[in-house]
């Protein structure tokens, strides 16, 4: 299968790459192909028009110059490495390139992640994630990293009752051959008890929460579709800030991946479409893997 490797240079990006590196399943199932996109400048002076020929043949030089640590460090793991240069906007070359080579996965580098703002705005990363056709793992330049992609892992499956995550339950549950044997954790995050609730009589919506209802309800489709599949799974019901208890829960768990919905991880009480996934991404010790 061909997987997706955007490069252009940077600590995340080189992070991503070494997560492929490290992949311990099948070599030959397993084709990386990097890909480095140039933008063209832009001319906003009436001059005459410069060589664009020459032009881009630089930049393609520049973006092989970029890509050769990341091809020697997969060669050097042994994997079958492909690597091209595109021209273009980089969002909607590498979607393009995507589709093209009919890649199952792409593996991407997260950066300028200070701001959650910054991410949500004006990430390449954001717009291929939005928009990308298959699963995509955002990668930290700091994330700790698997020790046995593709042969076994055990990942940690955010659930909000919504159909985008039971969807990627179902993911799982179809055990893409390149993942390797996988256990998991689900995760409901409910909301913290408020202190008047707390000093009244319980009512129906308390006790559904605290009883555990709510959390059965949410997990139901996702439990009965990874037991079919024979994947271990157990579900975990924390309280508190959504992205922070799943991140936490993940270093508790020594998850090597979080699994979500990239459609908008949010239920009612979550209110704003994919803040959960982004601000998880942005909180995570471990790569995300975000599933269309």
């Amino acid at each position: 299968m061909i997987v997706l490797v955007p490069v252009d240079g940077s600590p995340a990006a080189l992070q991503a790459v070494r997560l492929v590196a490290g992949y311990h399943g099948a070599h030959p199932a397993f084709v990386p192909l990097l890909v480095n996109v140039q933008a063209l400048p832009l001319s906003l002076w009436p001059e005459p028009k410069p060589d664009s020929g020459a032009i881009e043949s630089a930049l393609i030089d520049e973006g092989q110059l970029i890509l050769k640590a990341a091809l020697a460090m997969l060669a050097a793991a042994g994997l079958d490495v492909k690597s091209e240069v595109r021209m273009g906007i980089a969002a909607q070359a590498l979607l393009d390139e995507a589709a093209a080579r009919r890649a199952e996965l792409i593996v991407m580098g997260t950066r300028g992640m200070g701001q959650i703002s910054a991410f949500v705005l004006g990430s390449v990363a954001t717009r291929v994630v939005h928009r990308a056709k298959v699963p995509v793992i955002l990668v930290k330049a700091d994330a700790r990293l698997p020790t046995a992609f593709g042969r076994e892992q055990r990942v940690l499956l955010a659930m909000d009752g919504s159909a985008h995550a039971s969807e990627a339950a179902h993911w799982l549950a179809g055990r893409p051959p390149w993942l390797g044997e996988t256990a998991v954790d689900m995760v409901y995050v409910q909301e913290p008890l408020p202190l008047f609730a707390a000093l009244l009589p319980p009512h129906d919506d308390v006790l559904a929460q605290w009883g555990g209802r709510l959390s059965e309800e949410a997990t139901r489709e996702a439990r009965a579709a990874l037991a079919a599949a024979g994947i271990e799974n157990r579900v975990h019901a924390p309280a508190g800030e959504p992205a922070a208890r799943i991140v936490r829960l993940a270093g508790e768990l020594r998850s090597d991946f979080i699994v979500m919905g990239a459609r908008g991880l949010g239920a009612a009480h979550h209110a704003l479409l994919g803040s959960v996934a982004l601000k998880t991404v942005h909180l995570s010790p471990v790569p995300v893997m975000l599933v269309p």
